[in-house]
């Protein structure tokens, strides 16, 4: 299986896309407060995407080009700015990551799975970064991160014959070489291309593959 170039556009383009699309309909004062919000939200998701993992409520609001009482007239606190925005990252790219697989047999839905969420992490990576980063001081992002990473493990132990579980030596080695972490090391502090990154993750699942008892 080879990998597909990704063409999915980046993160901060696909949430101002998804919020234009799911615009309602509304006049006056309602009209003018969604505008806001969406103002707010857009805000916070460029000063992310331009390496900011954690805005300031007067960063969002300079940037926004709106009153920092009117952030927190609007939003409770930043958490449901979070919170809006990992509403629309799920709307955006959920489906890239849970629609059913191609493949047959579990070793290729293996590689289809690493060149999914390879692709995924291309456009969302500084989100990534951020929710690690923001999952110190936030609780609805540290458990938000604990339930992605759930999912995430819940997704790779489907896949996986028994002698390969996540709760096997091997099947935890199979799960570091295919988490965010690993990816992210290769394609940012190893310098590798998206294609060379998800070969790189292929060979290492291979490696762990072919050295497990039981086959």
């Amino acid at each position: 299986m080879t990998t597909k170039p990704d063409t999915r556009p980046d993160a901060a383009a696909a949430i101002k896309d998804a919020m234009a699309l799911d615009k309602p309909e509304a006049d006056g004062r309602r009209a003018r407060s969604i505008a806001s919000r969406s103002r707010i939200i857009e805000a916070m998701v460029e000063l992310i995407a331009q390496g900011d993992p954690n805005p300031s409520a007067a960063s969002v609001a300079k940037r926004a080009g709106i009153a920092l009482r009117s952030v927190y007239r609007l939003f409770e606190d930043k958490e449901s700015i979070f919170r809006e925005i990992d509403h629309w990252l799920v709307r955006a790219y959920n489906s890239a990551l849970t629609s059913p697989f191609e493949s047959e047999h579990w070793r290729e839905r293996l590689y289809e799975l690493i060149e999914r969420r390879a692709s995924v992490n291309e456009a969302i990576v500084v989100f990534r970064v951020s929710s690690q980063t923001a999952r110190y001081t936030s609780d609805f992002v540290r458990e938000n991160y604990r339930r992605s990473i759930a999912r995430e493990k819940q997704t790779l132990n489907s896949i996986l014959p028994n002698h390969l579980k996540i709760n096997t030596r091997q099947g935890r080695a199979l799960l570091i070489a295919t988490n965010f972490d690993t990816w992210r090391f290769l394609r940012q502090d190893e310098d590798l291309s998206p294609a060379a990154t998800v070969a790189a993750i292929k060979e290492l699942v291979d490696d762990i593959i072919d050295r497990a008892p039981g086959l």
